[in-house]
């Protein structure tokens, strides 16, 4: 009986044994598999300046309905570019989304042409001639205000009421050397507010008296310093695009906005499928996302952007109502270096 129970626990013992070594092999087998398997389903890696609250949002539908992994390295429009521009990258990115189009234009090199299948439906105005990049939401310039410091005979509704001494060192905008908004909003100030005769029919003289309203930290890196300062009182007034103004005021924050009245721009930004996209073809699947009616037709109620759709219902006012420039993206896009040169030029004097 003893030598039975013995003779139960040997077998049992090597029962137990060659299952271990069998699953050994079996790891041996599978584990690189599996490890092989995860490097091609990483997923989407997209570089993009747009609000991570929208982003998430608009990245867990995608997953939802797709099963894609997305990675969104996120930044300003000129960090991302730059880290778009660097040799020494280690993580190759498959598209770019977000970023006023004349700051696309000048690294469209970096771009391969995709014609979305929902072309057909985008605003012909904001298509890209070469197919580089795509249109994702047009964004008007405005002048933001806090209502509680800013009222009445005060309220600044044209780019020349930003001179008002009244704004002195109360006044606010974003960078255009770092942040694609501020440079969108420079290019605008220099359009509509040239002067009969000034060289180049450019508004420099304007700026050059701007910038004099800005005072030591009036001049931020990014566009979010831009409105959130306003709406908690540090600055009076400054300069960003409607939907920043508008999703504050929806808000209940102590915010209003006006566009311009010599003038404004309403510059799309985009999105833009890399060159060597280690995903191409899930990053297809994303461009034609982002542009298909479901999410456009979310741009407006959720985020306060203007889609570049026709079939998508417009905010109030319309920009046939506006004043809107016939903004110069080529031609700014192949300046942007001179441009900027002589912004740090102007801004320099005045803030050592």
């Amino acid at each position: 009986m003893l030598h039975m129970k013995k003779g139960k626990r040997v077998l049992a013992l090597a029962l137990s044994i060659a299952a271990v070594a069998g699953l050994a092999i079996l790891a041996f087998v599978v584990l690189p598999a599996r490890k092989d398997a995860k490097t091609a389903a990483d997923g989407l890696v997209i570089y993009s300046p747009h609000p991570v609250e929208m982003t998430d949002y608009i990245v867990r539908e995608f997953r939802q309905r797709t099963g894609i992994k997305v990675q969104v390295i996120t930044g300003g429009t000129g960090a991302l570019i730059a880290k778009l521009r660097d040799p020494t990258k280690s993580q190759k990115a498959d598209l770019f989304w977000g970023g006023g189009i004349e700051s696309l234009e000048t690294v469209k090199d970096q771009f391969q042409a995709y014609a979305s299948s929902e072309q057909k439906a985008i605003a012909g105005a904001y298509a890209s001639a070469d197919g580089l990049w795509s249109p994702f939401s047009v964004l008007p310039v405005v002048i933001i205000y806090n209502t509680k410091l800013a009222s009445g005979k005060l309220v600044p509704g044209s780019w020349a009421s930003l001179l008002d001494p009244y704004f002195r060192d109360h006044l606010i905008m974003a960078d255009p050397s770092t942040s694609g908004s501020g440079f969108t909003i420079l290019i605008t100030m220099l359009r509509t507010m040239a002067e009969s005769g000034e060289s180049g029919g450019e508004g420099w003289a304007y700026v050059r008296r701007l910038i004099a309203q800005f005072g030591s930290g009036g001049i931020v890196p990014g566009s979010t310093t831009v409105y959130n300062s306003v709406s908690e009182g540090e600055f009076f007034a400054g300069v960003t695009f409607e939907n920043s103004a508008l999703s504050l005021k929806k808000a209940g924050k102590d915010i209003d906005f006006r566009y311009p009245s010599e003038g404004t721009s309403a510059v799309p930004d985009g999105i833009a499928l890399l060159k060597g996209a280690p995903h191409s073809a899930e990053a297809k699947r994303f461009i034609d996302f982002v542009l298909g009616r479901d999410v456009q037709s979310l741009l407006m109620t959720k985020w306060f952007r203007r889609s570049v759709r026709n079939d998508v219902p417009s905010y109030k006012p319309g920009l046939a109502e506006l004043r809107v420039i016939d903004y110069p993206i080529a031609d700014s896009a192949a300046r942007r270096t001179q441009i900027l040169s002589r912004w740090a030029q102007e801004y320099s004097p005045s803030h050592p």
